[in-house]
């Protein structure tokens, strides 16, 4: 072999190894992709290891974000026809927007979260507004 050959020949190898490495990483990020994170089941788990009993019922609090007063007005109407007992607050100086809060006592529990937070989800949608998440005081 000249040394041309071996020099072709060399490239080729180090091209090869480079594929190869590549197809490698490729085919371990597809294997070791990481599972979405469920907000739900997460929060809920951070509350057990507070220390707080997430069966025993606990005041939570939803929170919306509603671009009119129609859809805002409309959104806590529907949430108090729901059992939760609501409050809307205009953040004039912020967005413009306008904040609705809904608040029921109830449990913890990761799949009936789950549910209600598709629920409140498209209940928000349907009033021009978005969900926002949910939290719970604790003392």
């Amino acid at each position: 072999m000249d040394l041309s050959n071996r020099t072709i020949a060399f490239i080729m190898v180090g091209v090869g190894a480079l594929l190869l490495f590549r197809i490698i990483s490729r085919w371990r990020g597809f294997s070791f992709r990481k599972q979405e994170i469920d907000w739900d089941q997460h929060f809920i788990q951070g509350l057990r290891k507070a220390g707080v009993d997430t069966f025993a019922e606990q005041t939570v609090d939803f929170f919306f974000t509603v671009p009119t007063r129609d859809g805002a007005t409309g959104l806590a109407k529907a949430l108090r026809e729901q059992g939760y007992e609501t409050d809307v607050i205009e953040a004039r100086e912020t967005s413009g927007q306008f904040s609705v809060h809904g608040c029921r006592r109830m449990r913890l529990i990761v799949p009936e979260m789950q549910q209600l937070t598709v629920h409140l989800t498209q209940l928000a949608a349907a009033h021009g507004g978005q969900y926002d998440n949910w939290a719970v005081v604790t003392k």
